[in-house]
């Protein structure tokens, strides 16, 4: 199952439908590796955060400067805790990932909701905004389109519960899964308690509730949506009980 994202990210009500659907389907199929996960009949790669690089190209170093300019802590942390579970749940899942790619899209995947761009928010999705931004900012520093369209997708596509790797590329499906599991602790079972100790502890998660529940709430995202959507089928009470919170 799949939608079909509009420049502006607003859905019809068709995709509407599609997405909701694909938000149970997730949390079914989580639900279920978990239990499958419980009784052996399914195995992960061990993670350590050792084994995860930072890029120090220069497109790299650049999407750092940019995020820091742009971000508040809380948001910037996010962003860096997002690119280590997305590469842990790659190496989890045994799955080949352009890193330079993954921490570019990692690092702007939410550049639609800092101060100087979340004005669009009440205009169109985010994440679509969000993946123009950076596209544009990839062919700036880079002469890759190739990686600028992928990075471009990934940061798109960051909001869909379910994302067809084998079609959009191990970086997108790993960055969904790793916003996810940042904001509502989705999948946590797939990383090991170490690593996600070790992520967390040094990139602090102090204040990023607050931040992303007000995000949430106050941001009067326009109707139809994802990030709209996701408000009101409780994704800010799921954010507001992560267990990563706790931990």
């Amino acid at each position: 199952m799949e939608i079909i994202l509009p420049a502006s990210g607003i859905l019809s009500k068709s995709e509407i439908k599609k997405f909701k659907l694909m938000l149970i389907q997730s949390k079914l199929q989580e639900n279920i590796n978990t239990i499958l996960l419980s009784v052996g009949l399914k195995k992960y790669a061990n993670t350590d955060i050792k084994d995860i690089v930072i890029p120090d190209s220069s497109l790299a170093k650049k999407a750092v400067k940019e995020a820091q300019e742009h971000c508040n802590p809380a948001l910037f942390y996010h962003s860096y805790r997002t690119y280590f579970w997305s590469c842990g749940f790659a190496i989890s899942e045994n799955l080949k990932v352009d890193t330079e790619l993954l921490f570019v899209s990692s690092l702007l995947h939410d550049i639609g909701l800092t101060d100087n761009h979340n004005h669009i928010c009440s205009k169109q999705c985010f994440a679509n905004y969000g993946g123009e931004f950076s596209q544009q900012f990839c062919l700036k520093h880079s002469q890759d389109k190739k990686k600028a369209s992928a990075v471009k997708q990934a940061i798109d596509m960051h909001l869909n519960p379910i994302i067809n790797k084998s079609k959009y590329g191990n970086e997108a499906y790993s960055l969904s899964k790793g916003a996810a599991m940042d904001v509502i602790g989705a999948n946590r079972f797939q990383l090991g308690k170490k690593y996600i100790d070790d992520v967390n502890r040094q990139y602090s998660r102090q204040g990023f509730k607050e931040d992303i529940l007000n995000t949430m709430e106050n941001f009067h995202h326009k109707e139809g949506t994802r990030a709209n959507i996701l408000y009101h089928m409780g994704f800010a009470k799921m954010a507001n009980k992560n267990p990563m919170n706790k931990e």
